[in-house]
């Protein structure tokens, strides 16, 4: 489904990805795992079409999407979740829901779309008509990934979702993401919280200064506690 193509991405001339290769196949989860500053929200960004890679090739459903911008990458059904969230916080949560499926179908579906909202995400029924800027962390996160998925994408790239959320939050993210990729969404995960993204994803890569150090599946990571402590210090 997704293929990066040693690539190679640069903030100036701060050389970030370097030779950076992985892969996600059609409705899997797979994990992007490193300390930080290792380079996987770069990686996601540079799948994302934020950044721009100078060598390598992506290439998703077998069309090569290199250097193609943003709102090009989601027609073709990669969604990107920033960990900042980056609700539009003056609006309420209908408009920022309904904002996700104008390219889709002019926000004419919006009735079936947030029935799968409120399937997934109880409490934004509730918190329809308040303001981005009211809700909660956990809220606001929840509306950024139904937001992603108002463009029906194939592939999801989550970066930290439950960063800085109480446990019973973390707990229901994790159980969206299950829920998200058993109706065939694939998801590139990117998560510190080390026991979430091995109990979700079936293989996980490992990356240390801008390329992959590891990959393999998830249930054989977590029970290396070598490697895991050499790449992720856990």
């Amino acid at each position: 489904m997704l293929q990066v193509e040693t690539i190679d991405t640069y903030y100036g001339r701060s050389h970030v990805l370097q030779g950076m290769s992985l892969a996600v196949d059609e409705g899997e989860c797979v994990a992007l795992l490193g300390r930080n500053g290792a380079g996987k929200t770069t990686t996601l960004k540079t799948i994302a079409g934020v950044l721009k890679p100078r060598d390598g090739r992506i290439r998703f459903r077998g069309e090569d999407i290199t250097g193609l911008p943003p709102y090009e990458i989601v027609k073709r059904g990669i969604a990107w979740i920033p960990e900042e969230r980056r609700i539009f916080p003056n609006l309420t949560v209908y408009e920022n829901l309904k904002i996700s499926r104008l390219a889709v179908d002019g926000a004419k579906g919006m009735d079936a779309f947030l029935e799968r909202t409120f399937s997934l995400f109880p409490q934004l029924k509730e918190r329809l008509h308040n303001k981005g800027r009211q809700l909660s962390g956990g809220e606001q996160q929840m509306l950024t990934i139904a937001r992603g998925l108002g463009s029906e994408p194939k592939l999801l790239l989550i970066d930290e979702p439950t960063e800085g959320l109480m446990p019973a939050i973390v707990a229901a993210i994790a159980e969206t993401m299950r829920r998200v990729q058993k109706e065939g969404v694939a998801i590139l995960l990117v998560e510190q919280n080390t026991k979430i993204a091995l109990e979700i994803s079936r293989r996980t890569y490992l990356i240390e200064k801008g390329s992959i150090k590891y990959e393999g599946p998830s249930t054989d990571l977590a029970r290396d506690h070598e490697t895991r402590l050499r790449y992720l210090g856990v």
